[in-house]
Parts: C-alpha cells; structure tokens; sequence
C-alpha cells in the first residue's frame, strides 16, 4: 500500500508584501496555508470558540456530530461529506473512530 501523499503548503508569491508572524491552528497548520489528505481521529469532543479555518470534510468510516451554539445538531457517517467555515462556533465531536479524507484551509 502506498503511504498517503505529505501535506503541501502554499508559499506567498514572488513579490508579495511580507507577512506578520505566522499563527497555527490547533492542527498545526500556519496560517495562510492548507492542507489535505486522509486522517484518522479517535472519539473525542472539543468545544470550538471561532473555527480558525474553512474544511471541506467526506466521511470514509465512523461518525462525527456538529452542533451549533442554538442546539442544532448534524450527524454524519460514511460516504457523507460537509464544510465548516471559518468562524464557526460550536461542538465538533467524533462519536466513533473516524477516517476522512479532508481539505482545509486557513486565509
């Protein structure tokens, strides 16, 4: 099997005005950047204050919930796929062991 490809990074183009200091994602992932690829999850819970990114999410095995601050729920399991923009508030939990294949993006 061959291992998934590494996640890329977007470099700022040539002649671009230079940036402040680089912030991560609780991914690691610095900002203006993005990565993509397959990632596993064990189930947990975390409460998200504002989702630093937006991610484009499709489902391979187990399942995951979102719910909103005013209580709306979204369960989705295989071969389902979401987005969660950047800004978001609310609960992202991994109600069973969880493979997606993702994309994400930090403007």
């Amino acid at each position: 099997m061959t291992p998934p490809p590494r996640p890329r990074r977007l470099t700022p183009a040539a002649g671009a005005p230079p940036r402040g200091p680089r912030d991560t994602s609780p991914h690691g992932v610095p900002a203006t950047s993005w990565e993509s690829g397959p990632a596993r999850q064990e189930p947990y819970a975390e409460y998200i204050e504002a989702y630093p990114g937006d991610e484009y999410t499709r489902i391979i095995e187990g399942r995951v919930t979102l719910t909103q601050d005013d209580g709306t729920t979204w369960t989705f399991g295989p071969g389902d796929a979401f987005t969660i923009a950047a800004g978001r508030r609310g609960e992202y939990r991994v109600d069973e062991p969880l493979l997606k294949q993702f994309a994400y993006y930090i403007p």
